[in-house]
């Protein structure tokens, strides 16, 4: 029921931190893969580890601001591998600053990645797998502001709010089609992006402490959960948000 043979898994943000950790992990569970993301140069390593696991790996340079390239992607994806099963939409960004300084320019470009890049690869894989016929399982990456406030983050944590009500609205619209929406809210994860603020000792141990598991997620702890909701074992699960850490919201 864990297994993804024989399925095809889109993934953006795939060049790094938790996108590659999925795009890997569903390579690894049989699954062969699109990958995308803005920085192109590492997109051709990953698409390497995922050939040496034996699974058919494409890496389009894409940014997910752009909605025409998005739709292309989806429509090379499925004319080049045959079929979209899995999207998993890992691509976002964040400015921290005080909201009293938060110009235009950084609200705009944070909505743009996180919300509207979210939902257009969402329409264009809905798009993709109604016309199929056989159903699938798109994911979306939110967050720990999904639920909670946190300063220097009002815009980040509204784009990742509408996440999970996006995820929740196309749950209920398409799960006549079959397709399973249910999105990933990971907590304190040392990736590229965060590895600055785990410098600061005091940071560190702050995330530490508030973390019943007792340490900062890897990538990797989010594979589990993805893997889950992309196979057959999450076959009844759809309009979920489910927190991968470490106990942080239980806290």
């Amino acid at each position: 029921m864990f297994e993804l043979d024989g399925k095809v898994a889109l993934v953006t943000g795939a060049s790094r931190g938790i996108g590659k950790a999925l795009a890997l992990g569903f390579a690894a569970a049989g699954a062969d893969v699109v990958l995308a993301s803005r920085t192109s140069s590492a997109l051709a390593d990953v698409a390497a580890s995922a050939a040496a696991q034996g699974r058919r790996a494409l890496a389009v340079p894409t940014d997910v601001a752009d909605s025409a390239a998005v739709a292309a992607l989806v429509d090379r994806a499925v004319q080049e591998l045959g079929r979209l099963d899995i999207v998993a939409n890992v691509a976002g960004m964040n400015i921290r600053e005080p909201t009293v300084d938060v110009p235009t320019a950084h609200f705009e470009q944070i909505v743009n990645v996180n919300l509207r890049g979210t939902l257009v690869a969402c329409q264009a894989a809905g798009r993709a797998m109604i016309a199929a016929g056989r159903g699938g399982s798109i994911i979306n990456i939110a967050s720990l502001t999904t639920r909670q406030g946190m300063p220097q983050r009002a815009v980040y944590g509204a784009t990742k709010g509408a996440v999970g009500q996006l995820t929740m609205a196309l749950a209920v619209e398409w799960g006549q089609h079959a397709i399973r929406v249910n999105a990933i809210a990971p907590g304190w994860i040392l990736t590229p992006l965060t590895a600055p603020l785990f410098e600061d000792e005091a940071f560190r141990e702050w995330v530490i402490s508030r973390t019943p598991l007792g340490r900062p997620g890897q990538p990797e702890d989010v594979v589990g959960m993805a893997v889950f909701l992309a196979g057959e074992a999450s076959a009844f699960i759809t309009g979920q948000v489910l927190y991968v850490d470490g106990g942080w919201t239980a806290a």
